[in-house]
């Protein structure tokens, strides 16, 4: 993996960097090249992980820490490291990632934006490396599968990739019309044991999330770019809206594969004893063990049916518009 690795990892300020190989640095790549990464990208390889980062490095540093033990994490058509900000503490910690091929790329941020609306820096970052990932990246522009998307702050457990990667089947068989799974806890209840259990979910988890094309599409051609809220609420907007997906709108286990571990930043609330913030990042189960990839299965609630894939909101589910808060439809 060690040669691999030279000359995958690669960047530029406003795009792909230069590649360099364990020859030399070729300063525009060739077409040769990009065929070969586009071609390797494709064949046997794993789902790529994008992780957007600021500058949090001692957050980074763990967050690569735990990806470095992933089962399978080699394998992966591209580790996509998305930079907001040229800081070079951030920088060297990509860089020294030598268990799967990297890509560091760098967002062009605007850097008024940050302290006067970090939501909205956030969210212009998150559709961008989007566009990066679906239209510019030679590992992923090509890509026929989905696109797994992390943060800084979001620690991973060993068998984060097996069970991704049945959970993207299980999508494509059980959930057709779902927008896209997670591995976070997608089941009723936070404290579930059951480390095989999968769930439909109705909400829009912003967690260890995974999407394909499809959902790209979608996002672009909606009005997500001008819904006045964060990236995650946009996209609950969107399925709201029917603008993505269909009635369900994820997948995800009973037991969480990831934890969130972020105490400070843009969207944390300062204050370490907020309920609402320990509840949302302190999970009661996180799996640890490895879980063969056809153990786990579809639950299917009580007087449900398996074939009845589309949830129906009840109608006093409030529909969310942004800076407006939340209205009733009855």
């Amino acid at each position: 993996e060690g040669s691999r690795q030279s000359q995958w990892t690669a960047g530029r300020v406003s795009g792909l960097l230069p590649r360099c190989g364990a020859g030399g640095a070729d300063a525009h790549g060739s077409r040769e090249q990009e065929a070969r990464v586009q071609g390797e990208a494709e064949e046997g390889c794993l789902t790529p992980v994008a992780l957007y980062v600021h500058q949090r490095p001692h957050y980074f540093a763990q967050v690569l820490e735990a990806l470095s033990h992933v089962e399978g994490i080699g394998r992966v058509c591209a580790l996509i490291v998305s930079l907001d900000s040229v800081n070079t503490e951030m920088i060297d910690l990509a860089l020294a990632i030598d268990f799967a091929p990297v890509r560091l790329i760098f967002h062009p941020v605007r850097e008024d934006l940050v302290p006067m609306a970090p939501v909205v820096a956030i969210k212009k970052h998150w559709i961008w490396l989007q566009d990066q990932v679906w239209t510019q990246v030679a590992e992923t522009k090509a890509h026929k599968g989905h696109v797994a998307l992390l943060e800084e702050d979001h620690i991973v457990t060993r068998d984060y990739l097996t069970v991704l990667t049945r959970l993207v089947r299980m999508q494509e068989q059980h959930c057709p019309a779902c927008w896209g799974v997670t591995v976070r806890w997608g089941c009723m209840h936070d404290n579930d044991a059951d480390v095989r259990k999968v769930c439909r979910s109705h909400s829009v988890i912003n967690t260890g999330i995974a999407f394909s094309r499809d959902t790209y599409d979608a996002i672009k051609a909606s009005d997500f770019e001008q819904f006045a809220d964060g990236w995650d609420w946009a996209l609950f907007h969107l399925a709201q809206t029917g603008q993505i997906g269909g009635r369900d709108m994820m997948l995800g286990p009973a037991v969480s594969r990831i934890s969130n571990i972020g105490r400070e930043g843009a969207t944390v609330s300062p204050d370490a004893a907020d309920p609402h913030v320990l509840k949302q990042l302190n999970y009661n189960n996180v799996g640890n063990q490895s879980v063969a990839v056809d153990e786990l299965y579809l639950h299917v609630p009580d007087g449900a049916v398996e074939g009845d894939r589309q949830y129906t909101p009840p109608c006093w589910e409030p529909l969310y518009l942004g800076s407006v808060g939340f209205i009733s439809q009855v």
